[in-house]
């Protein structure tokens, strides 16, 4: 299990192009710069086509100081109190909604870079990579977790996704990356960002997409994406607090995304339906 891991860790810094990664590091530095709290009161407030969250009257800006206009009153309300719930210093990397928000508006690096960013899981995808029948008790287990995921993720797009017990690197087909890429590149720009983000916390994009598209909640993502580590924890036992608190930050990233991705497209239908009956 661990060559496993360690395989799907190496291949996190593959960068297709030359430069995917590394301009993904560069941009989301920008979200990690802790400062003082300078406000006391939050608010949120009607602005054009959404909301903005006001501090002390004054209205919130992204990093890279572009207005922040917020397609949904409930995601408004959940960057309010990100907002709120800080207390001496601003801690970006517990706003996970606002940094959402800020990579929506800003758009640091193009949605096209991002999808190819999310194709490079599937060459090591967690649910891909199986324990070898001899490991009885994980194979099992990985069999009845994993597969109703990886047998949506097939029927869904009608591929043959590839699962391997090997430690080396394989491959999925071109055919199963040019209907995945179809599919990612017709998410709204909002929704990117947040599929992404998704995509990275649970290392699997086969698990996100069955998150965001395929009933799977948020508990359950997290439970398959954490399968293998939370097997070994039942029989070795846990490094104290370090799981609790990767586990409750994996939590609220996942839970950050799937709002998002759930807001923009029940916002998305909304449109239509006021069309249709108009």
């Amino acid at each position: 299990m661990l060559a496993r891991s360690l395989l799907r860790l190496r291949s996190t810094s593959l960068t297709p192009g030359g430069n995917t990664r590394s301009t993904l590091t560069r941009s989301l530095a920008t979200f990690k710069q802790d400062r003082k709290r300078f406000y006391k009161d939050i608010s949120i407030a009607p602005a054009g086509d959404g909301f903005q969250v006001q501090l002390d009257h004054y209205n919130l800006v992204t990093s890279f100081k572009n207005k922040l206009i917020i397609p949904t009153e409930r995601l408004a309300n959940a960057v309010a109190l990100e907002w709120d719930s800080q207390k001496d210093n601003i801690i970006f990397e517990m706003m996970p909604v606002t940094t959402l928000c800020f990579k929506a508006t800003d758009r640091p690096i193009p949605d096209s870079e991002q999808v190819e960013h999310m194709l490079e899981f599937l060459t090591t995808d967690t649910v891909c990579y199986r324990a070898p029948p001899e490991e009885e008790q994980l194979f099992a287990l990985e069999k009845s977790r994993w597969d109703p995921i990886t047998d949506w993720f097939s029927t869904t797009f009608h591929v043959h996704l590839a699962l391997t017990t090997d430690i080396t690197l394989t491959p999925q087909s071109q055919q199963t990356i040019d209907r995945v890429r179809k599919h990612l590149a017709s998410l709204h720009p909002w929704e990117v960002p947040a599929y992404q983000h998704a995509t990275a916390s649970l290392q699997s994009l086969v698990i996100t997409t069955a998150l965001m598209d395929g009933g799977l909640d948020t508990e359950e993502a997290i439970a398959a994406s954490m399968l293998e580590t939370d097997y070994q924890i039942d029989r070795w036992g846990e490094v104290e607090w370090q799981h609790t608190i990767d586990r409750a930050r994996l939590s609220a990233d996942v839970a950050a995304a799937s709002l998002v991705v759930r807001e923009i497209r029940n916002l998305e239908q909304d449109k239509k339906a006021a069309f249709n009956a108009a």
